[in-house]
Formats: structure tokens, C-alpha cells, sequence
């Protein structure tokens, strides 16, 4: 039986899920790796850490499937706006630093209200913004300038690893989309962009399709037989759509892992006149355009962590679940890290409000949980803006809690689509690759690749609630970002 791996490389772990040419799950491996804050607002990783989680994550999973029959491919799925500054040699001279770091945050605020800073989205459909590559390559020629002068090429963390395995410095057209260096529409980097910055485009990958396939090498640190095709995938954000099933008009995908992301699919390059989207590309044909938020299931996790270190998950969620919509006053606004969408703010930072002494562990519970889905739902409400949306579908790892799911739904005000695996950057990838090898010419050919195995309808009562929480709640957020920016303006 023919197989097929998806390698995701994320934020935290590299998941490979190996499948079999209908979408059966065969075998998954996944390895874990960590995140490193040297200085405030610095996030970094070590290449070589991810690059060694990756080999075993694909080894492992290839190990346990082998008897099956032949591998038909690797596709890649890989985690947006990373940044590593190579040498001539193409030796590290920075870790990866990632979509998280906050380092460039006044630079990205300077030019995102500057003309050029708006020309800048218009062309290549990323947002101005400390995550992107951009800023970074901006703060490194301002505050490192011996190691931009020093740099060779730059990279993110997929080129990293496929150049191990290949000797090739190559880019899909998505995750070189999301660099704010890529002419979205003409497909190739942006010749304005990289003057601006002081880039030559030979320091940068070669951008391939997504569909391009380059052979395993005798002697690949893989192990695998020679001539396996290796497929370059795209970002994971892109395939999450893919993978969830969540490409008709009408449709959203939900994500809620590390962070979150609300994201639509369509077949025209769209930037927003008040900068709020971002537009990707997925591969030659079709665009994602969407928001993400930084604050996602990491502020769920902090509040378990700081708060509520007794309790489980489990626990945690089903005390939320006894509390009635709007946690009886408690609203969180969930900006611990700096925003993302739909405010692109780096500086601005959240809190509880409406506290009062009748209010328990649920309550907060409740409000972390509300405050993060209400964050997504205004960026949702940009998207819905012209297009009616009738599904969601929902993944990330929080899409294995029923309360969270009903409360998406709820909020919302949709019903809410689950596949039978959150693992949607990896089918999207296994996807992307048997279009590539001419295994499928339509993914609608493989429709058992993205089943629906249920659907949450929303509680029209709770809808209702929820209706006038978001508009206080955006009104709050947009405050909190006024008073952000006045903060940083004012003199010491």
C-alpha cells in the first residue's frame, strides 16, 4: 500500500503523519522542541534543534510504515516569518528568530504609518509588522549591522532543512508570501521592497511552487532511499484551510494552537484599505486571506500555569462550561503578547475588567476562554465583511474541547465543522503532495482527507449574549491600543 507523510513543522514540534492514499492515518510521530527568550521581546529557536526533530519525527514514522509499501513522497507544511541570517558558507549567524519576536516592534510601528510602509502591504499582502521578516531584516541592519553586512542569504526554518537535504536554497510561493518581500500578484520578490530594505535578491531562496518537487540525494541525512521526491508544501496557515475542507466562499477556518488565526480562502489577491488582513499565498491559484492573533491557546496555558497549577485542562474547561455567557461581568481582553489582528499592535497589552469579589476560578476561566474567541471574532467580522460565511471549521489543538468548540460556535454564531483530526497543516501538506506527484489533479478527489466527522450548531440564546459583548469588547480593544500608543509617545 502506497503512503504519504506530511512533515508540519511548527512553533513548538515537528509533526509527521504518514497516509495512505485515501486518507487513512497510518503512523504520526511528533518531537518537541523549545523557544528561547534571550532579551525582552526576543524569540528565538536553534536551527540545528528543529532540523534534528525533524529528521527523527520523518525517520520514526517512515520506519513504522515502510512495510506498507512505497513512499510516494514528503510534503511540507511550515511555520510563517522566521528569520535566519546565514554566512557565506551558510553557517547560522542568528537562531531562527520567529514569528513571536517582538525585537523590531518600533520599527514595524514607525512604517506602518508611513507611505511606505503602506505601499509596502499593498504589494506583498503582509501586514507591517514586528513578525514579519521584513521588520526583522530592518532591525538587523539597524542594530546589528555587522552581521547584516556579514549575512550571505537569509532563510526560515523550512529553506534551513531542505537545504540540508538538497543543498538548495529554495522558497514556496507561500511561505515566501508572508516574508512582506513577495509580490504577491507577480509572484517573484519585491525588487521596491528589497531596495528599501537594502537587500539584494541573491541573498534570498530561490521561490519555487508549492508543487515543486526536488529528489532525496544518495547519502541523505534522512536515510531514505534515493529519489524520494521531497515536495515543498506551503505555510501552515495556508494548509490549515486545505486541511480542515475550508476552501468554498462561504466557509472560515478557525485555528486556535500557540496562537490563533481566522482565515477565507479566494481565488483574487485582496489587501484591505485600513491594512487589517493579510493575503497569502496558498499555491499559483488560490489566496488566503485572513487575521492572527498572537494570543491564542498560550494565554490559556498562562492562565493555568500562573493561576491554576492544581487544575487539569479537563478541569479547567469544565468549570468555564458552568458559568453563563459573559462570566457574569468579567471581561478579559487576552493581549499579553502584543497584537497581531486586527490591531497590529505590538505594544498594546490587555487585562481583566468588570472584577468583582463574587467572581471565582470559573469565572476566569470563562473570561480567558470568551476573551480569546472574542479577539478572533473581530477579526472574523473583517473577513465577513462582502461574503456571507454559513461554516466554520474549527482546528489547533483546542478543537479537541467540546466547551471550546460550543463556545466558538456561540460567539459566532455558525455552526462549527470538526474534521477527525486537528492535525490539518500535515493533511493539507499529504494533500499538496499527491497533487504534486500526479497521484490526484483535484483535491476533490480525495475527499476521505478531510472528512467531517461532526457539526456544533450555536446556541442562538448564547449568540445573542455574545452579539453586544463584542462590540464592548472591540470598543475596549481599540482604546487599549490608543492608550498603548500614547504611552510609548509620551517623553519620560
Amino acid at each position: 500500500m502506497p503512503f504519504i507523510i506530511g512533515a508540519d513543522i511548527g512553533t513548538t514540534n515537528v509533526k509527521s503523519v504518514a497516509f495512505d492514499l485515501y486518507g487513512t492515518i497510518l503512523a504520526s510521530h511528533s518531537v518537541g522542541y523549545p523557544i528561547y527568550y534571550p532579551h525582552a521581546d526576543w524569540s528565538e529557536q536553534d536551527p540545528e534543534e528543529i532540523l534534528r526533530a525533524t529528521l527523527e519525527s520523518i525517520r520514526t514514522v517512515y520506519k513504522m510504515c515502510k512495510k506498507h509499501g512505497e513512499l510516494k513522497g514528503i510534503a511540507f507544511s511550515a511555520a510563517m516569518h522566521s528569520l535566519i541570517a546565514l554566512d557565506e558558507n551558510g553557517k547560522p549567524l542568528t537562531n531562527s528568530i520567529i514569528w513571536a519576536d517582538n525585537r523590531s516592534a518600533d520599527i514595524a510601528d514607525a512604517l506602518r504609518h508611513s507611505a511606505d510602509g503602506r505601499l509596502l502591504y499593498h504589494r506583498n499582502g503582509t501586514p507591517v509588522h514586528a513578525m514579519t521578516p521584513a521588520c526583522k531584516l530592518l532591525w538587523l541592519r539597524q542594530h546589528q549591522p555587522d552581521t547584516f553586512a556579514r549575512a550571505g542569504r537569509y532563510v526560515g526554518i523550512k529553506e534551513y532543512i531542505i537545504n540540508k537535504l538538497t543543498g538548495k536554497y529554495l522558497m514556496d510561493y507561500s511561505l515566501a508570501s508572508a516574508t512582506g518581500l513577495f509580490n504577491i500578484r507577480k509572484r517573484s520578490w519585491d525588487r521596491w521592497t528589497l531596495d528599501l530594505i537594502g537587500l539584494d535578491e541573491a541573498q534570498l531562496p530561490e521561490a519555487v511552487s508549492p508543487f515543486h518537487i526536488e529528489e532525496l540525494p544518495a547519502r541523505n541525512l534522512l536515510d531514505l532511499p534515493v529519489g524520494t521526491p521531497l515536495i515543498m508544501g506551503a505555510s501552515d496557515g495556508c494548509l490549515a484551510n486545505l486541511g480542515s475542507g475550508a476552501m468554498a466562499p462561504d466557509s472560515m477556518a478557525v485555528t486556535i494552537g500557540t496562537s490563533g488565526a481566522a482565515r477565507i480562502s479566494a481565488d483574487k489577491a485582496y489587501t484591505d484599505e485600513q491594512m487589517r488582513t493579510f493575503c497569502y499565498l496558498l499555491d499559483e491559484k488560490t489566496y488566503i486571506i485572513g487575521g492572527a492573533t498572537n494570543n491564542g491557546g498560550v494565554i490559556f496555558q498562562w492562565l493555568k500555569d500562573a493561576l491554576f497549577a492544581e487544575w487539569d485542562y479537563d478541569t479547567l474547561f469544565e468549570a468555564a462550561a458552568q458559568i453563563a455567557p459573559g462570566a457574569d461581568g468579567l471581561l478579559f481582553m487576552p493581549y499579553l503578547l502584543g497584537e497581531r489582528a486586527p490591531l497590529w499592535n505590538s505594544a498594546v497589552r490587555g487585562g481583566f475588567l468588570g472584577l468583582d469579589i463574587k467572581h471565582t476560578k470559573a469565572h476566569f476561566a470563562r473570561a480567558v476562554m470568551e476573551g480569546i474567541l472574542l479577539n478572533l471574532y473581530s477579526i472574523g467580522k473583517v473577513l465577513k465583511e462582502g461574503r456571507t460565511i454559513t461554516s466554520l471549521y474549527a482546528n489547533g489543538g483546542f478543537a479537541r474541547s467540546p466547551v471550546w468548540v460550543q463556545m466558538l460556535a456561540d460567539v459566532f454564531g455558525t455552526p462549527v465543522r470538526l474534521n477527525d483530526t486537528v492535525e490539518t497543516g500535515s493533511v493539507g501538506a499529504a494533500m499538496m503532495g499527491l497533487k504534486a506527484v500526479g497521484i490526484i489533479k483535484d483535491y476533490s478527489e480525495v475527499p476521505l482527507f478531510t472528512p467531517v466527522e461532526q457539526v456544533v450548531e450555536p446556541d442562538a440564546r448564547n449568540h445573542a449574549a455574545y452579539a453586544g459583548l463584542s462590540e464592548k469588547f472591540y470598543q475596549m480593544a481599540l482604546l487599549l491600543s490608543e492608550l498603548s500608543q500614547t504611552s510609548r509617545t509620551e517623553p519620560s
